[in-house]
């Protein structure tokens, strides 16, 4: 190798060692970032083709130290150029770069995992809009609550319970003002159980109510030899102590969980007699005879009188004067048929009350009716 090759090799290596900041090792920016465009203006500067060309015609040896030099030249024009750089950066900030460093921002909020972030923002919103749904939901369960206890305050208050048909629904009413006390003079009650009405001695528990139609549908006229009496008036009440007076009777009703009370007046067309028939519908035969007990007015353990309430305010003869009453326990209801004249005379010894109340008595055959039913059921 000759001294000139030597010497050249040395001078480019001592060259790069002259400027290590010009590149870039190890992919970081050793000396600050490197703008491409500017280096490239910086190398098309300091280079000149002229200085390479100018000496063609010596020797290998300088040609290899020009190169050396050049290569100094533009090692130093990147050092301007980076300075100058750095001295546009200190004026009004590139549009471009701003757009690039909001678009790192975002990267650097979102990271690589964007579709977790939108997921988790989904997520949160049905939450809060499940929270709005449940809230709704406990506030109208909360007023639902208040108007369920509202209602069994009302009935504890009341005396009523929300057991079924009967079971203790009869809440103790008042009669009216200026009702009326008549009792019959003469009474006839039967407070046991007979066995043609063995069939029905209990209340079934899947009863339903008794109702209007079905009561008096069969009992639109009773008649008996010269007597016959048409159905005036009727009704069904699920209260049974409203038809009734006396404190002692209420309660008996009450007691005997008394799920319906039906009654009927009848008159004649001369509207000389009057008749009325009430139906009580109790748990069972035992209940319908301690009621019956209730409305004996010959019974000296009655200490507070009481008895049926006229249906009818515009008869004379059930709100003064002298009327006959029968009770009978048919099964687990209660019957009471109740006869007088029409302006409440006195029948001396005239057997009209004992036939009419005789005739009464069929108005009953909604009772028969439910006697032969139970029986083909049992069958």
């Amino acid at each position: 190798m000759s001294r000139s090759d030597s010497a050249g090799r040395k001078g480019r290596r001592r060259s790069r060692r002259a400027a290590p900041d010009d590149y870039v090792q190890d992919g970081r920016d050793q000396g600050g970032a490197i703008d491409v465009d500017d280096a490239s203006a910086a190398d098309d500067d300091a280079y000149d083709p002229a200085a390479e060309t100018a000496g063609d015609g010596d020797d290998q040896q300088s040609r290899r130290g020009r190169t050396g030099v050049g290569r100094g030249r533009r090692s130093a024009a990147k050092k301007a150029a980076k300075a100058g750089r750095g001295r546009r950066s200190a004026g009004k900030p590139d549009p471009v770069s701003k757009f690039s460093a909001s678009a790192l921002r975002r990267v650097s909020v979102l990271g690589d995992r964007p579709n977790q972030v939108v997921y988790t923002l989904a997520e949160q919103s049905q939450r809060k809009r499940g929270s709005i749904v449940l809230g709704t939901l406990l506030a109208l369960c909360g007023a639902a609550l208040v108007s369920l206890l509202g209602v069994l305050l009302v009935q504890l208050v009341r005396g009523e319970t929300m057991d079924g048909y009967g079971d203790g629904t009869n809440a103790i009413v008042e009669p009216p003002k200026g009702h009326s006390t008549l009792v019959p003079r003469l009474y006839q009650g039967q407070t046991e159980n007979t066995d043609v009405f063995a069939p029905i001695s209990e209340r079934p528990k899947d009863a339903e109510p008794l109702k209007e139609k079905e009561v008096f549908a069969e009992a639109e006229k009773l008649s008996l030899k010269n007597y016959e009496l048409l159905l005036d008036d009727s009704e069904v009440t699920d209260t049974c102590t409203a038809v009734v007076w006396g404190e002692e009777l209420q309660q008996a009703l009450v007691d005997g969980s008394c799920g319906a009370a039906a009654r009927g007046v009848y008159q004649d067309q001369d509207d000389k007699f009057v008749a009325q028939f009430t139906l009580f519908d109790l748990s069972d035969a035992e209940a319908a005879g301690k009621v019956a007990t209730k409305l004996d007015i010959n019974d000296p353990s009655n200490t507070k009188p009481g008895f049926i309430l006229p249906l009818e305010d515009d008869i004379k003869g059930l709100h003064e004067g002298y009327s006959q009453a029968t009770a009978q326990v048919m099964g687990h209801y209660l019957a009471v048929f109740w006869v007088a004249r029409a302006d409440g005379s006195d029948p001396g010894d005239d057997d009209s009350m004992a036939t009419l109340n005789v005739v009464a008595m069929d108005a009953a055959v909604y009772v028969y009716e439910e006697v032969g039913a139970a029986r083909k059921q049992e069958e």
